[in-house]
């Protein structure tokens, strides 16, 4: 809903009670102030959301962006090798001329100047074509090396995040047809939960079961400071009746998100500073929602670890 839609109906709330009850200019201001308070409170939320959608698109980005510089890299890499075949097989051609024109010019007393010319000619372009071919054979090498160094990097992330993966998938053998999916994609490991074992619906208090769920998912997390991890939210597009702070779906997710980090940050092996928060209402629904089983599935939570770019960053800044 529109902020400014929001904040005329609370003003419009306001006025109808202080009408209608009479309350007192002190009680108007401090209802006034719970109200700037909690637009401040939604504001920051949407921007800390709207800072990990970018966060989320440039790691996108990133990772095209190196998809696409490795294939050119490959492709470049392919057309050096055969430059370098062309120019060996020049070599070698040049190599035979020089020696026939050597062997008939030492056999041959009477050579004539043209001849002279000509094996010198010969000689001269061997030598070029000499220095060409170290020079490619260096950059080859070179392409090679960047090739290998990213292609290394990234193989080693896969496998991380395949170990951790599978780490986080033994640890939660025993939620196996509760509602808890482990499952990887674009480089990434999702952890999906449905609400049913986390939250009682319309709640964000975790239930003794789901924190169970959540105690051996930030067990499996700990001591890894190379990975990123980013709790979302989910609702279906039915429309929350809110109480208190918690006015609608978007207010919900972020505080179920919220729940979920407190609890993984439990653990003292789990780096604050990898964790983030973020609720997404009932904007990224994994399906529609024409249906209640539809939107059993799309009211979740998603545990999703990424992992950190700095050595790539670091590669490609050279």
């Amino acid at each position: 809903m529109n902020k400014k839609i929001l904040i005329t109906i609370a003003v419009m709330t306001i006025v109808a009670f202080m009408v209608t009850n009479c309350v007192s200019s002190k009680k108007y201001n401090e209802l006034l102030q719970q109200k700037e308070n909690c637009d401040k409170e939604v504001a920051s939320l949407n921007k800390k959301t709207h800072k990990q959608e970018t966060d989320i698109t440039e790691l996108t980005a990133l990772r095209d962006r190196l998809r696409s510089e490795i294939t050119a890299a490959q492709n470049e890499l392919d057309t050096l090798r055969r430059n370098y075949f062309v120019c060996k097989g020049e070599l070698t051609s040049l190599q035979d001329s020089y020696s026939k024109i050597d062997s008939k010019y030492k056999t041959t007393v009477s050579s004539n100047q043209q001849l002279s010319q000509d094996l010198l000619a010969k000689e001269e372009a061997l030598n070029t074509l000499a220095r060409t071919l170290s020079e490619k054979e260096a950059e080859l090498t070179e392409k090679e090396k960047k090739v290998a160094e990213l292609q290394g990097i990234l193989d080693a992330m896969q496998n991380k995040m395949r170990e951790l993966k599978n780490k986080i998938s033994d640890a939660l053998t025993g939620f196996a047809g509760k509602g808890l999916t482990v499952y990887t994609k674009d480089g990434k490991v999702y952890v999906s939960v449905d609400e049913k074992l986390l939250f009682a619906s319309g709640k964000w208090e975790v239930s003794a079961e789901g924190r169970n769920a959540l105690v051996q998912v930030s067990n499996a997390l700990a001591n890894n400071p190379d990975i990123q991890i980013l709790v979302e939210g989910h609702t279906d597009n039915v429309p929350f009746k809110g109480r208190g702070d918690v006015k609608d779906n978007w207010d919900l997710s972020v505080m179920r998100a919220t729940a979920i980090v407190k609890i993984l940050l439990e653990n003292s092996n789990v780096n604050p500073a990898q964790v983030e928060a973020g609720g997404r209402g009932e904007f990224s629904p994994v399906v529609d929602n024409s249906s209640s089983e539809n939107r059993a599935k799309n009211r979740r939570s998603d545990i999703i670890v990424t992992p950190k770019l700095d050595e790539l960053y670091q590669i490609l800044g050279e």
